[in-house]
């Protein structure tokens, strides 16, 4: 019997509510705008699973992100 690496790809799953600040694009991190303007900057994005018109569902390296997106527009924030 051969010794073989198992490696399991469990990739944590975070249910945000807010916007993205720029179009999620493969390669690139994403910038979420949450509730109360808290503002977060994933890892680089490597698959877009799910777009609708309420919300979006993306993987990067370290996460799986089910974000459903804010009823109406965040405001006072500014994006750099």
């Amino acid at each position: 019997m051969m010794n073989q690496k198992i490696t399991t790809n469990c990739k944590k799953e975070t249910l945000l509510t807010g916007q993205i600040c720029f179009p999620l694009r493969i390669g690139e991190r994403a910038v979420i705008i949450g509730t109360g303007s808290r503002s977060m900057i994933t890892s680089r994005v490597i698959t877009i699973q799910e777009v609708s018109a309420d919300g979006v569902v993306f993987e990067t390296q370290n996460t799986i992100y089910h974000l459903s997106y804010t009823s109406e527009p965040v405001s006072e924030v500014m994006c750099a």
